[in-house]
């Protein structure tokens, strides 16, 4: 069996994308003073997958390759040659391939050793773009996968970290059924479109933790106030969501003032709606931010509030104790009532009766007081 075909045994599906998304980030990176460009082999990497599609406006052919010098065949064609790497464990294959393509060193290793930070730059012969596609896990938290793109003027190449994801299966139908644009423009037309995917993934994540902040308000307003803990996490996944979206943002930002022959001004223009929908979503990240921050307000002022209600009532019953719990004490004291001067009430026939008759008078009283007042 090839490294490509070892799956990791035991777990399901769920674990091991789970155990390739929270390895430690400090075992990713080249050790201090490495040749750079050094690749750092991680033993969480998933199989590595290779998809090719070859396009033009009359055909396309799409393959799944195990052996990296099978594309020659593509890369040589007079066609858009799209080339989609998922998983990082066969590093020799990925190595083959990108000397094939004649990539930088650099722009592998940084394709490669994940996290990197967003980017755009500029090599010789093509564009690299890193960034980072969102997606929502069964817990409910966002996961950004790296994603990076290489395009130049017949071929783009991207890397994916996890295969099972495939985050672009909407743009090659796309490509099959001859939807769109696509088919009849260049290669810097993809690399677009793959970008404009990921940027478009960022929408319904955010309105999903927007629906979430207006169950939150409906929650404390009907006075269920235990939610402290949800808050405080959507409020720290929308913060490292728009990190991610900012540095995205920064990266087209980038893009668009490179001055390269293969990315023209018509796929510019296309770019800049993208940098649009960028700054629409950190824009959104902002008022979420500030949508939660004016909930835990809420949530503090409807605490403050129900523990007032709650005082409000005590002090209400003691007061109203306060004279009873006089009266108590003074008929409670043990006076000789055969001499003069003593209690004559306590042989009045029903004076017990007539004491409790006393005391609800005064409870009514003072309800009726504290109400004319408005404290009640």
């Amino acid at each position: 069996m090839s490294d490509t075909d070892k799956v990791d045994e035991p777990g399901s599906e769920s674990g091991i994308r789970r155990a390739a998304a929270h390895s430690d980030e400090s075992d990713r990176r080249p050790p201090v003073g490495s040749v750079p460009g050094t690749i750092v082999e991680d033993e969480d990497a998933l199989p590595t997958r290779m998809l090719v599609v070859d396009y033009g406006p009359e055909h396309v052919e799409e393959s799944e390759v195990e052996n990296p010098f099978d594309l020659k065949r593509f890369i040589d064609k007079d066609s858009v040659t799209w080339i989609d790497v998922a998983g990082f464990r066969n590093i020799t294959a990925i190595r083959q391939l990108a000397e094939m393509l004649d990539i930088h060193p650099l722009a592998l290793a940084d394709a490669i050793n994940v996290p990197q930070r967003a980017k755009a730059e500029a090599y010789p012969d093509y564009l690299f773009i890193v960034t980072h596609a969102p997606e929502i896990e069964d817990d409910g938290s966002c996961y950004t996968e790296q994603v990076s793109v290489l395009f130049g003027d017949h071929f783009v190449l991207t890397f994916q970290e996890r295969p099972q994801d495939d985050l672009f299966h909407a743009l090659r139908d796309r490509i099959r059924n001859k939807r769109g644009l696509i088919r009849t423009k260049n290669s810097a037309y993809l690399g677009y479109a793959i970008i404009d995917r990921i940027t478009d993934d960022y929408f319904p994540i955010l309105d999903g933790y927007e629906d979430q902040l207006d169950a939150l308000e409906k929650n404390i307003l009907d006075g269920e106030l235990d939610v402290v803990e949800e808050l405080y996490e959507i409020k720290h996944r929308i913060f490292d969501l728009r990190r991610n979206i900012e540095t995205h943002r920064d990266s087209l930002n980038t893009l668009l003032h490179l001055q390269v022959p293969y990315l023209t001004d018509e796929v510019k223009l296309f770019l800049r709606d993208c940098l649009d929908h960028a700054t629409s979503q950190s824009n959104l990240c902002q008022s979420l931010q500030d949508y939660a921050v004016s909930l835990r307000e809420l949530l503090q002022s409807e605490q403050a509030q129900q523990m007032n209600k709650v005082m409000k009532v005590l002090t209400i019953v003691a007061t109203i104790f306060i004279p009873l719990t006089f009266f108590a004490g003074v008929y409670g004291m043990n006076f000789d009532t055969s001499k003069p001067g003593n209690m004559p009430e306590l042989q009045m026939p029903y004076g017990y009766w007539i004491y409790w008759a006393c005391m609800g008078c005064i409870i009514a009283v003072m309800l009726y007081y504290f109400r004319k007042k408005k404290w009640l």
